[in-house]
């Protein structure tokens, strides 16, 4: 946590017309990555100021110029708030780089889907993908290179294995095999997008329940939000977080992996929503894609788990020791669930 003195300096070289009276740690659900925290002003009005990770995304300007873009093109409540210079981001004086959105009031994040919320949230993810169709030139950066590139992310793992460098392999011995034994399902959609059978489109790429903001009053999505990886990728990609994130009621770094368990009431609540927010954006060959899509994504979120607790838990931030085992486990059973259940969840896609 940065000092109060630090703080406060950086909210003073945002634009807010009014003076400070608390800077406090975000409590709400806000990703793993960046630093957040909520500034309070004497008439109650609040703002939401992040501090970037600048050792996850490589280039932070880059990442922020999307980001203002983005925002303004698609409109509604997400909005930032510029630098007294005019800017969309702040840098201070160690480097970092901070940005400050207005705080949403009446907006709550969800934890756990319900039928209804997980339909909801589909859309709203649907709707942002076709509001950012038009996107004038030029192409959006893309903030973490192959970020969604599941060969070399299995690349990466047999390398994080063989080097072993936290010494934890050993404990992971099944899990390992588990992916060894998949990795066919890594150049699916790879091999799609080479091909020129699915479209480039600009995507969100962490697309998930806990990324979009719900009015607490009548339950309806307002935004997506966590526009970080917002960058050129498949629409597939964001359908296959979508299920990843929202087909199962168990908790991502769930110890007991028999209640993972996939729900079709639920994945055909994602679908719907997805498939009627994209409306005729999508093409036959993403719409046939859809179901092994949510395969790969499944499959490449337990490698990238499982890289970073044998890495030693640098990327995702942990609250306690093995949760990214435990986060690698569950991606894995999920998978196996969407396996054994691939036709039925084929012929939904059809109906829906």
């Amino acid at each position: 946590m940065e000092r109060p003195t630090v703080l406060n300096d950086v909210v003073a070289r945002f634009a807010i017309d009014a003076p400070v009276v608390a800077v406090e740690p975000f409590s709400g659900p806000a990703g793993h990555i960046n630093a957040s925290y909520v500034v309070t002003t004497p008439r109650g009005g609040r703002f939401f100021l992040q501090r970037l990770n600048r050792h996850v995304f490589p280039d932070l300007d880059a990442l922020m110029e999307n980001v203002a873009r983005v925002t303004r093109h698609v409109g509604g409540p997400l909005r930032l708030v510029p630098t007294r210079e005019g800017l969309a981001w702040a840098r201070d004086d160690q480097g970092d780089v901070w940005r400050l959105y207005g705080f949403i009031e009446g907006a709550v994040a969800r934890t756990m889907a319900s039928a209804a919320d997980a339909e909801r949230a589909a859309r709203a993810f649907g709707a942002f993908q076709r509001a950012l169709a038009d996107l004038p030139a030029p192409r959006l950066h893309e903030t973490i290179p192959h970020f969604h590139d599941t060969p070399r992310r299995l690349e990466s793992f047999e390398c994080a294995v063989q080097r072993d460098s936290a010494g934890r392999a050993a404990e992971a011995r099944k899990e390992i095999a588990q992916v060894q034994g998949r990795r066919e399902l890594a150049a699916v959609l790879v091999k799609a997008a080479a091909s020129g059978t699915v479209p480039e489109r600009i995507v969100h790429n962490d697309a998930k329940l806990a990324n979009v903001l719900f009015d607490a009053a009548s339950g309806e999505a307002l935004c997506v939000v966590d526009l970080d990886t917002v960058m050129p990728g498949l629409a597939l990609f964001d359908f296959g977080d979508l299920v990843r994130s929202m087909a199962t009621r168990a908790a991502e770094d769930e110890r007991d992996t028999s209640r993972v368990r996939l729900e079709p009431e639920l994945f055909e609540s994602i679908a719907r929503g997805y498939v009627v927010a994209t409306r005729e954006l999508l093409t036959p060959a993403e719409r046939e894609l859809l179901v092994p899509a949510a395969q790969v994504i499944v499959f490449e979120q337990a490698v990238r788990f499982l890289i970073d607790h044998l890495e030693g838990d640098r990327y995702y931030r942990i609250a306690r020791p093995g949760q990214n085992l435990d986060r690698g486990r569950t991606q894995l059973a999920l998978l196996d669930a969407l396996l054994a259940a691939e036709r039925a969840l084929q012929q939904i896609v059809t109906r829906v």
